[in-house]
């Protein structure tokens, strides 16, 4: 079977909702062995409806990040693929107005926790493993208002191609997936149709179970000869401007 992931041991973060919850359910439904990790107490109760474990932690912390490989390799001894998925959007505002302490919140979670997964997922991921940042279409882009989320994306893409050459010893491959506009928890209540109407050729909001389709084929073996690259979900958002003629 094409994309296999049979008895594969997979840890998710921010594995209980949105995206991180498409790949989860995904990944179980093709026979891997899944720990998903949150926030949120409620985690317990999202995993065990969809047959993953669940670990508690704040990524922001150093010792629950230890704790969460520690306890993932106590349940499955060995670690085959790390979705290093955790992230926020973060409250926005223009550079010139936006206080420091709510630039270092998203970076907190988006760089420096994602860093402190790929140290450890450096060290407990079996050779020949797996490792797949999530970053996002902004990772190439300016977003006015949106400096703090902008900028920590692209840092994810720096950090996949510097991981990718380091682990290439090891045979463990890095890789990044940048999802566009995706159907998710994030848009709180907005809704983007609108403006995928207006910028994606596909004139579509994606949806995670999209996303977590390329997700499934970079954990595969059938992607064994892919290292240090950047997969866009994003309906051609990337490719340039839509031209509609008027």
């Amino acid at each position: 079977m094409a994309f296999e992931l049979s008895k594969k041991n997979i840890l998710i973060t921010g594995g209980t909702a949105g995206i991180g919850l498409a790949i989860a359910k995904r990944f179980v439904a093709h026979g891997a062995r899944v720990v998903i990790s949150g926030r949120r107490k409620e985690g317990a109760e999202i995993a065990e409806q969809i047959g993953a474990q669940f670990i508690l932690a704040d990524l922001t912390r150093e010792q629950d990040a230890s704790r969460l490989f520690t306890e993932t390799i106590a349940l499955f001894t060995t670690l085959d693929v790390v979705i290093n998925n955790a992230g926020c959007t973060g409250e926005g505002g223009l550079i010139a107005e936006q206080p420091l302490a709510a630039f270092d919140r998203v970076f907190d979670l988006n760089v420096r926790a994602a860093y402190q997964v790929l140290h450890l997922a450096a060290n407990y991921v079996a050779d020949g493993g797996v490792i797949i940042n999530t970053a996002s279409i902004a990772a190439s882009r300016g977003g006015a208002g949106g400096s703090a989320y902008y900028a920590s994306k692209a840092a994810i893409i720096s950090l996949t191609k510097t991981a990718a050459l380091e682990l290439a010893g090891k045979h463990i491959r890095v890789n990044a997936v940048s999802p566009g506009l995706i159907k998710s928890d994030i848009w709180q209540g907005s809704t983007p149709e609108q403006w995928a109407q207006r910028s994606v050729p596909m004139q579509r909001v994606g949806s995670g179970e999209e996303v977590a389709a390329v997700f499934q084929f970079l954990a595969s073996d059938d992607s064994r000869y892919i290292t240090g690259a950047e997969y866009l979900v994003d309906g051609g958002f990337n490719a340039g401007e839509v031209f509609t003629g008027k």
